[in-house]
């Protein structure tokens, strides 16, 4: 009896054991269930990601030539030095020799190997030589990585232009952010397998694919032109005490810009110290009323509309009332009876205002639209201003007495060349530019729009009026020997920047914007010189300027004197007298 009372609890227990058994057995059988089905995926990536270290291989940005095939900037080879931190032994010791090598202070380097990351940069684009001198020390946990590191060979020359990469070489300014996704490539990438203290296994590569190098660009800059813009510039802006000034060179034919110079300028190569002030490329970003440069645009306008002639005769009063405000000369004079050439040439004030008013409003605002004064000029530069003229509508009664000769509008120097351009070659608006060839897509086809402004009949009597300007009126300083010149000065007066309305007291901007040879020209060139001390006028502070850069260009193009003031010149070497000024401008 005894026995058989213990068989149902031995029974009972049996099946308690084997309940738990298969309990256990299907907790772990979900928790396998869970691991594999479930959270499989995520884990699998987190064992990828610790056995495996993803990193990018950049690619080598694309070389920067002027159009003679000159480097302007290149990328050359360099090496990032990084740390691995845990795997660095003495990090004060390593700080010490990274310092030694690489140059800098070692706290800073001990900062960075202190850091809580699995990996940090200890310098960035680092020269070849110093990065082996440094591998050579063969410290633990310390690592390098090839990369390169942008140079520009000429240090200043065309800074506001090119302007400069990053870091991380993605262009920052000037031409090299405008064509970065071209310069800058496609980078690669490497995935490599890393040991238990992130150094990768050498031969553990599971995926790599190639970077793709940026493509080189070729501008229209001339190296040599672009030097002796900087170097004419830099004197200008010395002997007047000025502010600064900018200089640029375009062919008017065609659009192409041989040269753009501002200053202050900077290092590219050290761009991180400059001023940022330095970093404007002034002809394209930097507005200003243009003044007396503007009475060519009005000049040509009613020559297009027929409404006179360069020959035209007319009654200049020394003042004149318009909407309640009395326009002045630049330099008092009384009653005169004077042609409209006269009036460009001796840059009248009253004269502009009356072939303004004979225009219209409506007249003079379609024509200086048309002269590309109310839109940006397109060029591929980063930031470029579009300047100001107010329609019609905004008009106040006075605003015909001054806008005909340039207040009351601004403009950009770039924007004056286009437009002055159109006198030069015929008539025609086009587009500035720096790109002149992609030599690794020769497929490509660069194409810079064209649109006419006024007639070619219009802008020959117009480059008549404006070589006058030169041979007998304001503009004598940019006479250039061997060669007709047309040109105009300006003076004009900065406006206030403290949000009152008016002008800046003593503040002006002295201009000379003319191309050569006058009659075929090869070169139209606009020299500014803001804030200049000791004398105001264009014609004294920047046409000096103009003639001995035109005369550069002249030469280095390898233009042929003008027929008619060669035959000056020969006539002068014939009779054994010297070529003088004088004798040049008997000869135009």
């Amino acid at each position: 009896m005894a026995t058989r009372g213990h068989k149902p609890h031995r029974s009972r227990r049996y099946v308690l054991l084997l309940a738990a058994f298969i309990a256990v057995m299907a907790a772990i059988g979900g928790r396998l269930i869970y691991l594999q089905a479930v959270a499989g995926p995520a884990y699998a990536q987190m064992a990828h990601e610790q056995r495996n270290q993803e990193m990018d291989v950049p690619a080598r940005r694309g070389s920067i030539y002027d159009r003679e095939g000159e480097p302007l900037a290149v990328s050359m080879e360099a090496r990032d030095v990084y740390a691995v931190s845990r795997s660095v032994v003495d990090k004060q010791a390593a700080a010490s020799a990274v310092a030694g090598v690489l140059g800098g202070r070692a706290q800073e380097y001990l900062s960075k190997l202190n850091k809580d990351a699995p990996f940090v940069y200890l310098a960035r684009k680092v020269d070849v030589e110093r990065a082996d001198t440094l591998k050579k020390l063969d410290l633990a946990g310390i690592g390098f990585q090839e990369d390169a590191r942008r140079v520009y060979p000429s240090n200043e020359l065309a800074c506001q232009v090119l302007g400069f990469v990053g870091i991380d070489d993605v262009g920052l300014s000037g031409i090299e952010k405008y064509y970065d996704t071209v310069l800058a490539g496609t980078p690669g990438k490497v995935i490599a397998e890393k040991g238990p203290h992130g150094i990768p296994i050498p031969g553990g590569v599971t995926l790599q694919e190639d970077a793709i190098d940026g493509e080189n660009i070729v501008l229209t800059i001339d190296k040599d032109i672009q030097y002796q813009a900087h170097v004419e510039l830099q004197a200008a802006v010395e002997k007047w005490g000025a502010k600064g000034g900018s200089v640029l060179v375009m062919e008017p034919k065609t659009g192409a810009i041989l040269a753009m110079a501002s200053t202050p300028s900077f290092d590219p190569n050290a761009f991180s110290t400059a001023d940022q002030k330095a970093f404007r490329n002034r002809p394209i970003v930097d507005t200003y009323e243009p003044g007396s440069t503007i009475k060519s645009l009005t000049a040509a306008a009613v020559i297009e509309e027929k409404l006179f002639t360069p020959a035209s005769m007319f009654v200049l009063p020394s003042t004149l009332n318009v909407g309640g405000r009395t326009i002045h000369e630049s330099h008092p004079r009384g009653q005169v009876t004077w042609s409209l050439t006269d009036i460009v040439t001796n840059s009248s004030n009253v004269g502009a205002v009356k072939l303004g008013i004979a225009l219209g409003e409506e007249g003079l605002y379609s024509y200086f639209s048309r002269f590309g004064l109310t839109e940006k000029t397109g060029v591929d530069f980063p930031g470029e201003a579009s300047g100001w003229l107010p329609p019609p509508s905004q008009w106040s009664a006075s605003s015909i007495g001054n806008i005909p000769f340039g207040q009351g509008v601004s403009v950009t120097p770039l924007q004056l060349a286009r437009a002055l351009g159109a006198i030069a070659n015929g008539g025609e608006l086009v587009t500035p530019h720096f790109l002149q060839a992609l030599p690794d897509s020769p497929d490509k086809t660069l194409l810079w729009p064209k649109k006419r402004a006024i007639s070619e009949e219009t802008a020959a009597e117009m480059r008549s009026v404006l070589k006058a300007v030169v041979t007998e009126g304001t503009g004598s300083g940019a006479h250039v020997t061997g060669y007709t010149v047309a040109g105009k000065t300006g003076t004009a007066q900065k406006a206030r920047t403290d949000g009152v309305a008016g002008y800046a007291k003593g503040k002006y901007v002295g201009s000379f914007s003319g191309f050569v040879p006058a009659d075929d020209p090869a070169v139209l060139i606009i020299v500014t010189i803001d804030e200049p001390s000791g004398s105001i006028y264009g014609g004294t502070i920047a046409a000096p300027t103009f003639s001995r850069l035109a005369a550069y260009c002249m030469q280095h193009l390898k233009i042929p004197p003008t027929s008619a003031t060669r035959g000056s010149i020969e006539a002068s070497k014939a009779a054994g007298g010297p070529v003088t000024d004088e004798s040049q401008s008997a000869g135009e």
